[in-house]
């Protein structure tokens, strides 16, 4: 029987899955125009409509701007999502690579990963144009004078169409060794799965059917700490021993063992996951 082994390069997707919130629709909510936004992007997620034909139109409707994307980092950072802080800090200290791959704004979502600790040059989002003669222009040397320009556009490319992610972990991943994990709770997300050697759906803010179906692992849970679990393997446990970060390993552990919080389709991976972990047979397993 096979061991469960470990991860070296963990892809995180952003909204819905380190923060509770979707940026897009919180800017929507700022403008009063939450309701057709909210379920283009909800369309979009669940694999009903392509990302690509929805993320035009929904900048239209709301054109942004730049002081909004920095309400919508600070909502990103008090809607974390329970461990992810922890999560992250622990698979640096493992020696693994975080990323975050986005199809939400890179203003936000680079402003929230830097302060998860993830580099910026390991997060991809879609970058915006503004309009620098809107608003206050003429005082552009003071302070914050920038914060009412307005959206004039947006960089298209493969985080604003459903299934261009996997090209943006080639583009991350080029040249790096080790073994790759996705964690995602949309679509765009489950289109990873052929591009990484384990894709985990998440579940813990919304679960989406689709995701759920395609996923060989499901986390059901409203906590990042499994992911942990999952990609540090019972190596990562013992070099978690004694630290700031046992008692989130332990507790994403727990998760583990419970399919009420992670569920596991593939029964190869849950035997190898019991055999890694010394699991004797619960619940109907092995």
């Amino acid at each position: 029987m096979a061991r469960w082994t470990s991860f070296d390069l963990v892809f995180f997707d952003c909204d819905s899955t380190l923060s509770a919130i979707e940026g897009v629709d919180e800017l929507a909510r700022l403008k009063g125009k939450e309701g057709r936004v909210g379920l283009l992007t909800q369309k979009a997620m669940d694999g009903v409509l392509d990302l690509g034909d929805v993320y035009g139109k929904r900048l239209k409707a709301i054109r942004p701007t730049r002081g909004q994307l920095a309400t919508i980092e600070q909502m990103y950072w008090e809607q974390i999502v329970p461990d992810a802080l922890e999560t992250v800090a622990a698979l640096h200290h493992l020696g693994k690579q975080v990323f975050i791959i986005s199809g939400g704004l890179a203003a936000p979502v680079r402003g929230f990963g830097e302060k998860l600790g993830v580099a910026a040059d390991h997060i991809r989002a879609v970058e915006l144009e503004f309009n620098e003669l809107s608003g206050e222009w003429w005082k552009y040397y003071e302070p914050g004078a920038q914060s009412d320009q307005t959206y004039m556009d947006f960089d298209q490319g493969p985080l604003t169409v459903s299934a261009g992610k996997p090209e943006i972990i080639e583009q991350l991943a080029g040249g790096k060794w080790g073994r790759r994990m996705m964690i995602g709770d949309g679509a765009s997300d489950l289109k990873t799965k052929d591009s990484v050697d384990l894709f985990l759906g998440f579940g813990g803010v919304v679960e989406r059917e689709k995701v759920e179906a395609g996923s060989e692992i499901f986390i059901y849970a409203n906590s990042l700490a499994p992911v942990l679990v999952l990609a540090a393997g019972p190596d990562g446990r013992e070099r978690l021993r004694e630290t700031q970060w046992e008692a989130v390993y332990e507790r994403g552990l727990a998760m583990c063992e419970q399919p009420a919080y992670v569920g596991f389709k593939n029964t190869v991976l849950r035997a190898a996951f019991d055999e890694g972990f010394g699991l004797q047979a619960a619940n109907g397993r092995l």
